[in-house]
């Protein structure tokens, strides 16, 4: 499955929000990729709102912040930009994490793509002026 959104607005970011959260029934992680002030952070502040999960912040500098819903339980926002390589992965206790069966949104996957199941789903966005392209897959 792929879906594709063309957003012009943030108004327009709850179409992505609205599929994400059917897709959260039956899935567990999503990675996102992005060029930095892409929106990463913005979508899935947006979706956490709806899982009511306020202060939802990026994780840039703590690396994982996770967070409790009410709806969902714990839920996992990681941030892989300062990782440098695979040991440093492990070293975060990601496996846990991902054993744990919560809901774990990951940024800047690259150096945790080992580490996950094979059931995921991937967030690109691309920025073409003020448009964002969002494309989902499964």
């Amino acid at each position: 499955m792929v879906n594709q959104f063309q957003i012009n607005s943030l108004s327009e970011l709850n179409l992505v929000v609205d599929e994400l959260e059917q897709l959260i029934s039956f899935q567990k992680i999503f990675i996102l990729h992005g060029d930095l002030g892409s929106g990463k952070t913005t979508l899935i502040k947006k979706l956490l709102e709806r899982l009511d999960v306020h202060h939802v912040n990026s994780p840039t500098f703590s690396i994982i912040n996770n967070y409790y819903s009410s709806v969902k339980g714990e839920i996992y926002h990681v941030d892989g930009y300062r990782i440098e390589n695979e040991d440093e992965v492990e070293n975060l206790g990601f496996q846990d994490i991902i054993d744990e069966d919560c809901l774990c949104f990951i940024e800047w996957p690259e150096k945790f793509l080992n580490f996950l199941p094979k059931n995921y789903v991937e967030i690109k966005i691309k920025v073409l002026n003020t448009q964002r392209i969002i494309t989902l897959s499964l």
